[in-house]
């Protein structure tokens, strides 16, 4: 589990938190700040129960997730003040990240006094927050490939089905099986066919837009979750998707190539639906001769 410990200077060194906040303030921050264990859910809280308190203008939680900032845009001249965080990881040595606050205005040193103890009130609840996304990733992460697994898919899936439902806006789904992939186990051993594996998805990876997902759906499965709006978008990602194998030395060495078949979200699609489609011209691709691409 992830532990945290707070290391100031003395002028923002943790005190009983009654000389400052009352039992009814404490408790309510508490409450808040333990209603959710998702991390920009609790960043947003904290900033929430930071500004009832504070001339608090931006809090920045960069160090532990991208978009993990709050309130306004920095600015300059306006006071910030960075607090340590020491954090300690199954064992290991400490690390320390930042939290930094800024502020409209000066604050004097009551309010210095509040603003540490809501900051070490934080701790507890974002120690929480981040095993959780730890644990979190495991479950959704292939560890070979460290592309998203089935459950990943899945969850990532559903999103975009969501934001369909609110934006009619399409996407589309390929499913990836390698070529002679079997051989490779059976001749070169499994640690051979890993690395095959691992450099499939680095090529996925390099063959779609940086906010597109890939994921080992398992064995020797990928599937591809994509941001076009037509055919003729999915075969263009599917070709560069072939061209990436056709071009890389160790696939090349080992005859691996791959067989593709792709499908759009439809109005009225499930999940189950959508993955069907594209499954099925996958087995049209294979029966095709292999190496090819086929739409449903």
């Amino acid at each position: 589990m992830i532990q945290f410990e707070t290391s100031a200077d003395s002028a923002f060194s943790p005190i009983t938190e009654r000389e400052i906040l009352s039992s009814d303030q404490i408790n309510s921050v508490l409450s808040q700040l333990t209603s959710t264990i998702e991390l920009s859910t609790l960043g947003s809280l904290y900033f929430t129960q930071l500004a009832a308190f504070l001339p608090v203008e931006s809090l920045d939680l960069s160090e532990f997730g991208d978009a993990m900032r709050f309130g306004l845009r920095p600015r300059e001249n306006l006071e910030t003040i960075s607090l340590p965080v020491s954090t300690i990881k199954f064992g290991e040595s400490k690390s320390t990240a930042y939290i930094r606050y800024q502020f409209s205005e000066m604050i004097a040193p009551a309010q210095r006094r509040i603003l540490a103890n809501l900051h070490h009130i934080f701790i507890r609840p974002l120690g929480h927050a981040l095993e959780f996304r730890r644990l979190k990733l495991m479950a959704t992460k292939d560890p070979l490939t460290n592309l998203g697994n089935r459950n990943g898919f899945n969850e990532a899936a559903q999103r975009l089905i969501n934001r369909h439902i609110r934006t009619n806006q399409i996407f589309g789904l390929l499913v990836v099986d390698l070529d002679n992939f079997k051989q490779v186990n059976d001749c070169y051993g499994h640690q051979q066919g890993d690395r095959v594996l691992q450099e499939t998805a680095h090529n996925l990876i390099d063959s779609i837009r940086g906010h597109e997902e890939a994921f080992r759906f398992g064995g020797d499965e990928f599937c591809c979750l994509l941001d076009v709006s037509c055919s003729q978008e999915l075969n263009t990602v599917a070709q560069r998707i072939q061209r990436a194998m056709h071009s890389h030395p160790l696939l090349t060495s080992h005859g691996v190539t791959s067989s593709i078949g792709g499908s759009l979200f439809k109005a009225g699609d499930s999940l189950e639906m959508l993955f069907e489609r594209a499954d099925r011209a996958l087995y049209e691709a294979k029966d095709g001769g292999k190496d090819t691409y086929q739409a449903a």
